[in-house]
């Protein structure tokens, strides 16, 4: 391919350990984290309300941050493997109308540097690109932050990112091909503003991209190209992010399309090397998107399913949490009384017991996803094929995708 350049990067954070087909898995190692792939980071809203006092954030996002800490608040039980690493978005500093005394006190210190918290994993900040799509800014009760490039690194970087991404502006279905490229030059152009800022040298950088195929990924690399030159598109960036696939995460066709394609310009472009996450998707699509090469994921749908009163019984599969048997689960909420006890209701406060259904849901999406990096570790493409099949190939709303990147990704059934 034309476009194709061997990349010389000296960063060695990401190392492939082994390969089925087109599936991978490896190891992220940053700033002292080591992060097993695939995986998924849970998105944490770490601040958003309260005070020291209260973990930085109250209501259910305080009782996420006790099941992290794993303090007498959650019983004592260590959840911190279910948090090796996590995702948090700089648009939701201001999620609950918070003012600046009160914002200025929430970026004065790294989060894994306070007192409060006991999170010690690999911390992902995002941009926020989607949020500020409209109207670009923060807004607080009583001050605004403009959202640009330099302002959103400024946080970023005081939150303590370990992996940083650059400001975008995510694509829509409905665009048109001239809105798409418009978007993908003000995107070069934060990126050109980003590498400036960055040196690399305490995050890992990772670039966004957008495209729902082969072509408008190619051409959305293109036009960053333009902007920042060919030089730095292929030393200065770690890894790749692809945003913009939650308008159409209910269409595992185009998920599949998406990752798969990203993964082929990116070996056209020469960075096969790098490590690829998925903004925003997990669940059930994770399987799928782990074939064709996704090596990350993030999502909060743990978090939403939980206060939608569901009780997720596999990847696929919710029940109502009022009418959920806890004995027939092993994990290690299911497994304490104490848990049990709260997610049956009784509580004071229902942050406590959705808080606990939500930590549930998170352990069957990681348990999955331990199930994935096991089955690319196994040799030969059999094991992944089979987990596929047991997993999502028996299900009739999931068979045709199952059986797609099987037969399109790993080689066909044996």
């Amino acid at each position: 391919m034309a476009h194709s350049q061997t990349r010389q990067c000296d960063t060695d954070f990401f190392e492939i350990v082994e390969k089925a087909g087109d599936a991978r898995s490896g190891m992220l190692r940053v700033n002292g984290t080591e992060l097993e792939t695939p995986n998924l980071l849970p998105v944490v809203n770490f601040y958003g309300g309260g005070t020291s006092a209260s973990l930085y954030g109250g209501g259910i996002h305080r009782t996420i941050k006790e099941f992290i800490n794993g303090n007498e608040a959650v019983n004592g039980t260590d959840f911190s493997q279910y948090f090796d690493g996590v995702m948090m978005s700089v648009s939701s500093l201001t999620d609950y109308g918070i003012n600046r005394e009160r914002y200025e006190d929430y970026i004065a210190e790294p989060i894994k540097e306070r007192e409060v918290l006991d999170f010690d994993g690999t911390l992902f900040v995002d941009s926020g690109g989607f949020k500020f799509l409209g109207d670009r800014k923060l807004d607080g009760s009583d001050f605004e932050v403009e959202a640009n490039q330099k302002s959103i690194f400024e946080i970023q970087s005081k939150l303590g990112g370990d992996i940083i991404v650059n400001l975008d502006r995510p694509i829509s279905p409905n665009d048109g091909y001239e809105e798409r490229v418009k978007k993908a030059r003000l995107t070069a152009e934060n990126v050109d503003t980003f590498l400036n800022l960055t040196d690399g040298s305490s995050q890992i950088r990772y670039l966004t991209l957008h495209g729902y195929n082969y072509s408008m990924l190619d051409t959305f690399l293109t036009e960053i190209e333009a902007v920042i030159g060919r030089n730095r598109v292929h030393r200065e960036f770690d890894g790749v992010a692809l945003g913009g696939l939650v308008p159409v995460k209910d269409s595992k066709q185009k998920l599949i399309t998406a990752v798969s394609d990203c993964r082929d310009v990116l070996n056209d472009w020469g960075f096969e090397d790098l490590p690829l996450h998925v903004l925003g998707i997990s669940s059930s699509s994770i399987p799928l998107l782990a074939a064709v090469g996704a090596d990350t994921f993030d999502s909060s749908s743990y978090l939403q399913t939980a206060i939608n009163g569901k009780y997720s019984t596999s990847l696929l599969n919710t029940v109502p949490v009022d009418d959920t048997d806890f004995s027939n689960c092993d994990c290690p909420v299911c497994s304490d009384p104490e848990l049990v006890s709260r997610m049956q209701g009784n509580v004071e406060y229902q942050k406590d017991k959705l808080g606990a259904v939500a930590v549930h849901n998170l352990i069957i999406q990681k348990r999955e996803v331990e199930q994935i990096r096991e089955a690319i570790r196994s040799p030969g493409t059999d094991a992944l094929v089979e987990y596929i099949e047991q997993s999502l190939g028996r299900d009739k709303s999931m068979q045709q995708h199952a059986h797609r990147v099987v037969n399109e990704s790993l080689g066909g059934y044996f």
